[in-house]
């Protein structure tokens, strides 16, 4: 492929893709009319951002080529994937972000059974003892009725057997004022007024229990990939490593790393 690419509309990118990379669409998806769903998915996320179009164009390939590697769809509705520009100090790049929903595909598709993750509100009536949490919620009242949000948890059954993981709201800030390179900004997800389902909480304490859960190659990439927005992203090279074995070869390799950008502000 030349080094030249152009992509200045979303017909573009979907002729782009469809023209040099459906067979491998196809294979990722093994459904065809699943692979035209990816593709129609793809021009909506470009029509939603815009932004997206002013991106380095093999990151903007790469990107969606990875979604569809995982077999998720980018979608603000289904919350699986996203992908959303950045801007380095070479100009702007397309980055690939996990969604909460798309990490609870992708492991139950590694063999965990009844995964979810909750929020846990200062009204509720919350135990949790010897691993063990018992969560109860009043479904007449509203969230304000229920409380500022406090914490978060994570269930899944493995085997049989309940394994859970629970994290209070000020851990889980930590986690994302240590790591997340967007902490600061005035869109980013980790703020309630962007996220009013704080799936970000969910998702951060789905991942810590995570390391508890079957894995496969599908979520060694889809959590390496995620990690690139985030400052421990030279930490996972052998994650990436480890991925190597899916076939990767029909997405184009990036000259420059996605290291130390900074989001730039996305009308959603």
């Amino acid at each position: 492929m030349s080094n030249q690419i152009q992509i200045k509309s979303e017909v573009d990118l979907k002729m782009i893709l469809a023209n040099q990379y459906m067979k491998q669409i196809n294979n990722f998806f093994g459904n065809e009319k699943q692979a035209m769903k990816f593709l129609s998915s793809v021009m909506s996320a470009v029509q939603r951002i815009p932004e997206l179009l002013n991106c380095e164009p093999k990151s903007l390939i790469n990107s969606f080529m990875t979604m569809a590697q995982l077999g998720l769809m980018p979608s603000e509705v289904s919350g699986e994937a996203y992908v959303l520009p950045y801007n380095n100090k070479n100009g702007k790049v397309a980055q690939f972000q996990l969604g909460y929903q798309g990490l609870v595909t992708l492991f139950f598709r590694a063999g965990g059974q009844k995964i979810r993750a909750e929020i846990v509100r200062k009204n509720d009536e919350v135990s949790y003892v010897n691993g063990e949490i018992k969560h109860t919620i009043d479904i007449f009242k509203s969230n304000e009725e229920r409380g500022e949000a406090v914490g978060a948890y994570a269930v899944a059954t493995i085997n049989g057997q309940e394994v859970c993981k629970y994290m209070n709201a000020t851990d889980i800030l930590a986690f994302g004022s240590r790591f997340s390179k967007s902490w600061t900004t005035s869109f980013t997800p980790w703020k309630e007024a962007n996220d009013p389902e704080l799936n970000m909480w969910k998702k951060t304490v789905l991942k810590q229990l995570g390391k508890m859960l079957p894995k496969n190659e599908s979520i060694n990439l889809a959590i390496a990939e995620d990690n690139k927005d985030s400052i421990i992203s030279d930490r996972l090279l052998p994650a990436v490593e480890e991925s190597k074995n899916l076939t990767m070869g029909s997405i184009v390799k990036t000259e420059e790393p996605v290291i130390e950008v900074e989001p730039e502000e996305i009308k959603q």
